[in-house]
Parts: structure tokens; sequence; C-alpha cells
């Protein structure tokens, strides 16, 4: 079964999009309608999408805003669950919101998206951000840029950028509290305090802290191979189906000052510590055991905002990243350190109704790997394989970029230009160009394409037993169209888009087709010589009255041009659906997800697709009710109708379950 659409599919995107578009302009003539282009009720400004603020509709990277609002009505209880009911997301999961995630931007891997906390990138030994460090309650917004932006974020920016944006202060102090327990013993509490320091609004600050414990719940399927009452039971390595519990500890703070007209600057500060249990077995004796994985990430950055000239904005940031992560097992406490300090030099030049950008980067990333005989199995490797498990690196990038920001009447054009110049592989040179035009004042139609490029991270690379040091790096070339319509009523957004990765990096297992004395680990990581992505995303969202709604429908092929094989883990098609409706101090509402079938795995010969994963639907119900001005309760009902659903082969997902709480803030 390859994974792709027919043109039928893409057929009917399009034409739902042009009868969205009809109905919208009936409805523009009924004074009781009052809709926006998000869950916001302004028009959202968009960072991410040029490093500079920008209003969305002038926006001509697609992209997708989630407001506070969404995200304290959004049912979830982890971040990935959240982004699993965006456009064009799709994600896998070892099971429960303390475990391993990975999200697929438009069917790019976890690691081809860059993702940012205020500005900082967050990156892992492994590739990509560690998503289960992230706690919901600290986040005050999410920009979710689709498409090829390295031109603008250099290395991993291939599908997109998910930048992530704690919560700032302005005005009088102001408490936001909450407090709330649920199924599988699960306990979510969280405090923050933001505000200004004096009348003049010059000096801002807010600081935050979250709390979350939980039981957790069986997370081994019938079809995992390690489970000894399954159906596909190996035979050795029997895992324990008993609850996994998680911890999850994390703070945030930042404080800003206008010491003069057009002069800022600013601190900011954010530290997570996540500890979850999974199921392992003790390989020597055959025991099974509860494992335990701890992450912690440490971001610390300083800034300095400076109006140099009437025409010339600068922006200077220097920061620091720490991913560290560690194995609790019988045997072992393999731990690994990936700090990474960046520093940051933006100029933004107005000429006339123009921008001009250029940004010189230097970053430094580290990877210390202590690692043990137990985790590597390098006593199954070639002799002496032992000697060598402990590894040490440093990989330099040095960037300059150029864009440029056109607009001359109904025209909007932007233009860019990146030269990242990396320690182990040289220059890499990406570059991009998008256009738009608005036939009316709501209506707009663009066309972009970019190119990016991912370096292998340090496990593809150098983790024993497991890494390629002859692995090369990704790169990839996107081209979309799209069709908006934008006005204070109403937001439709349809694109279309090809993305061709080359060198698309991919795990497979090593049965008989590789040096197993030198890949003891079982597995390696080889190079796709072309994936090619085709799909068509479609998003809606307005406000009728009391009724707000939001939906999405996406559909995708991802498949190896080489072998025909789909990508794994990657569906054809998604869809989802939120309702909100607010009347007097109640408000109701429902998401609904929808995942097509995809396969979980290739074989080890590269010939077929293996693991088929089921289609799913989720339905959640929530509701809040405001007691007095500032206090309110809230209550949120996941997975109503109990799918048994896996989005990692073999692995299972929570149930139905419910959430409840009280929730203190001031307005």
């Amino acid at each position: 079964m390859k994974q792709q659409f027919s043109s039928k599919t893409l057929v009917a995107l399009f034409c739902g999009a042009a009868i969205t578009i009809n109905t919208a302009s009936v409805a523009q003539t009924n004074p009781t309608v009052s809709v926006s282009n998000s869950l916001d009720p302004l028009n959202p400004i968009i960072v991410t999408a040029t490093r500079t603020p920008k209003s969305g509709n002038d926006v001509l990277a697609d992209f997708t805003y989630i407001s506070r609002e969404e995200i304290e009505n959004s049912a979830q209880s982890s971040l990935p669950d959240l982004l699993q009911q965006q456009r064009g997301i799709q994600i896998s999961s070892s099971g429960g919101a303390g475990n391993i995630s990975s999200i697929y931007l438009r069917g790019t891997s976890n690691a081809q998206s860059l993702v940012l906390i205020d500005g900082v990138k967050i990156d892992s030994v492994g590739g990509g951000a560690v998503w289960n460090s992230i706690p919901l309650s600290l986040i005050d917004h999410i920009e979710i840029i689709y498409g090829p932006q390295s031109t603008f974020y250099g290395s991993d920016a291939m599908g997109g950028v998910v930048q992530i944006f704690t919560r700032k202060g302005s005005g009088s102090s102001q408490v936001d509290a909450s407090a709330g327990y649920g199924t599988y013993n699960t306990s979510i509490s969280s405090a923050s305090l933001f505000g200004s320091l004096d009348k003049e609004n010059l000096t801002n600050y807010s600081v935050g802290i979250s709390q979350e414990n939980s039981a957790g719940l069986n997370t081994i399927a019938n079809n995992n191979t390690a489970n000894v009452n399954g159906s596909n039971y190996r035979g050795y390595g029997a895992y324990p189906t008993t609850p996994t519990a998680y911890t999850r500890l994390a703070a945030n703070g930042s404080i800003a000052t206008r010491w003069s007209a057009g002069q800022e600057i600013g601190f900011r500060i954010f530290s997570s510590r996540n500890q979850w249990q999974y199921p392992s077995n003790e390989y020597l004796s055959g025991l099974s055991e509860l494992a335990v994985g701890v992450n912690q990430l440490s971001i610390f950055s300083a800034y300095s905002k400076n109006q140099i000239t009437e025409n010339w904005n600068s922006l200077f940031q220097a920061s620091s990243s720490t991913n560290a992560s560690q194995s609790l097992t019988l045997l072992s406490n393999d731990k690994l350190v990936t700090p990474a300090y960046n520093f940051l030099w933006q100029n933004d030049v107005k000429v006339g109704a123009d921008k001009f950008q250029i940004l010189l980067e230097r970053n430094m990333q580290y990877a210390n790997m202590d690692n043990s005989s137990y985790l590597t199995y390098c006593n199954y490797g070639n002799a002496g394989a032992c000697n060598s498990i402990n590894v040490s690196q440093l990989r330099t990038t040095n960037s300059v970029a150029g864009s440029y920001e056109l607009r001359r009447g109904n025209n909007l054009a932007t233009a860019a230009l990146r030269n990242d110049q990396i320690s182990q592989y040289g220059s890499k040179v990406t570059y991009s160009a998008a256009y738009g035009y608005f036939l009316t004042k709501e209506f707009r139609v663009n066309a972009n394409y970019g190119t990016g490029f991912r370096a292998p991270s340090f496990n593809d690379l150098y983790y024993p037993g497991y890494g390629n040091a002859s692995i090369k790096p990704e790169s990839n070339r996107n081209f979309e169209t799209g069709i908006h319509y934008e006005s204070q009523n109403y937001g439709v957004h349809l694109t279309a888009y090809q993305n061709k990765i080359e060198n698309f990096i991919i795990p497979i297992l090593c049965s008989g087709t590789c040096d197993s004395a030198t890949y003891y680990s079982g597995n390696y990581p080889v190079n796709f010589s072309l994936v090619q992505i085709k799909g068509a995303s479609l998003g809606l969202d307005g406000k009728i009255n009391d009724l707000t709604l939001k939906g999405s429908a996406d559909a995708m092929s991802t498949v190896d041009q080489t072998t025909g094989l789909a990508v794994p883990n990657r569906a054809n098609w998604v869809g989802n659906l939120l309702a909100d409706y607010k009347i007097q101090k109640f408000n109701i509402g429902s998401n609904i997800t929808l995942n097509g079938a995809r396969w979980g795995s290739v074989n080890s010969t590269q010939t077929a697709n293996t693991n088929n994963l089921q289609s799913y639907a989720l339905v959640g119900f929530y509701g809040s009710y405001q007691i007095e001005k500032n206090l309110s309760t809230f209550i949120r009902w996941n997975n109503v109708f109990n799918s048994q659903y896996q989005t990692n082969y073999g692995y299972s997902n929570a149930g139905s379950n419910v959430f409840t709480g009280i929730r203190y803030a001031m307005k």
C-alpha cells in the first residue's frame, strides 16, 4: 500500500475552498456575523516568517497561529496532542503525555523542523526537539510556519519552523494560576505573575512555574513484539505491561527594560525537567524492567534591541541552550548532553516602503555522550568496540544571510539568500523567493519557492553501534502555491505544495544487510536518495456570533522515489474540526481529529513497508464556567469514545480520560 492521494482528493479540496469562500462573501452581508481569521479576536501579528513582526495578512509563507485561548480550551495535556489538532501536522508517540514524541510537519521528520522558544533554537543529540520537555501551561502562543525556512534560520528548517512564545509582562501586575486533577491520577498545576514595574510601562517582567504528575498508563500494545501475552511476541525480552508514570517541572522568567526611546535590553530563562518511565528489559538476564528517562532543558538568552536611525533597527542576541538526557536502568545511567551557544546580529533597514535585512550568526554545538557497554550493546560488536563508546564532538556554523521585502500596490514579494559554513560539511547555500498578489483587499494568491538543508544529528553520525559516519546532509527544494481569503469576517487558506528531499535520513533494521559487528545496536541510518512529498492543505476558521469554528483537511503522499515505498508514520490524509460556543458564563466546545492509515516501518532490504497502523478518530469535549470575574472552573473529556489507536507501532495511547480543575486569572 503506497501512501498516495488521488487527483479527486485534490479537486475536492479546491472545490471545498471555493464553496467556503463564496459562503464567506454571502455571510458578510449579514450584519449579525462577526468572524476573525484566528481564534484570537485580532488579526495575529506573525514574527517567525521573516524574523520581524508582520500582520498575518501580509505573510507570504503558509502559517498557523495558536492563541493562548485555544491552548487553554484545547482539552489537551501535552504539546504534541495540541499540535496534532493543527493543519499539516501528524505525530508519533510511544504513548502517554510524558513519553517521547515526534512531530511531522507536512510529512517531514521531527529533525527536519526547527523549534524555537522565544527566539532560541532547541535541539537534541538525536536531532529535533524533545517535545515532552515543554509544558503547555507556560506557553502564551505558538506560530507554525510551513515550508523551508533555511534562508532565515539555517540548518533543520526544511519542513518549517515552530516557534513557542512564553508570556511577557505589560501593564499592571497580574496573576494567573490553575490546578486540576484527572484520569491516571494526573495532576497539573501552574502559576504565573506578569506585568510592569512602573507606571510608564518601561520595565516589564514575567515569571511562571508548572508541575505535572501522573501515574500513567500501560503503553505496550497487544501487537508489540515484546508483549509476552501479545499476538506478535518475539519469544524473548519481554517488556512489562504496567503503567508508566511521569513527572514534569518547569519554570520560566523574563525581564526587559526600555532605557531610552527605541532602546531595549532584556533577559529570558526557561528550564524544565521531565522524568518518565518506559518499558524495557535487562537483556543479559531477560528480566523485564521499567526504566527511567530524564530530560532537562535549560535556555538562557540576553538581547539588545536598538533603533540606530529612523530607518535602521538592530537586534543582538546571545543565548545558550542545553538539552541533557539520561537513561536509568538496572545496569546503566547513560547521559547525553548537547549544549549550544549562539550569537546573532540582525539588522533591518527600511528602504521606502520596502525592507532589507542582513544578519550574521555563529553557532557552536557540542555533543558529550557518556555511554555504557550495556545500552550500546558494544559487547556484540567488533573487538575493542567498547573502548570507543564515549563521544565528545563540536560543530560550529558561521552564517551570513540577507533578504529583501518589497511592496508595490497590490504586489508583495520577498527574496532571501543565506550561506552557512559548517565545520564538518563546508558551505551550504540556500535561497528562497515568494510573490503574492491581492486580487481584492481580502483575496490573495501567492507562489513560494525555497531550499533547505539539515546536517545529520550527532546520533546519526557517532552513536556507538548505530552511527553512520558516511551519512550525507539532507537537502530539499519546495514549491507551493496558495489561495487566501482573509477579511474581518472570515479566513480560508488553501495551499498545494511539492517538496523534494534528497538524502532523506531514515533508520532501518540491520538484518542481513549490514555489518552487524559494526551496527550492533540492530539498526542504522541510511540516506533515501530522493523522497517526494506532494500535498494540499485547506484551513478554515471564523466566528459567527458566539460560535467559533476552526477546521482543516490535508491530503499528502510521502514516497521514496527509488524504492516506491512510503516513508513510515505518515498518513495520506488527516482532518481536524474545532467548535467553541460561549453563552453567558458558560463556554463549551468540541474537537475532532481524523487520521488515515499509514505504515510503521520499512523492512531491512528496503523492498516493502511493514507494520500497518490503522486509521483512527478522536473526539473531545471541554467546558468552563465563570464563577466570578477572575475565577472559573473547567473540565475536559478526551478520547470520548475510547478509541484504541497507535501513532507508533506497538505502543498504545491514552484511552477515554477526564481532567477537571479551577483557574484564577486576573482580568
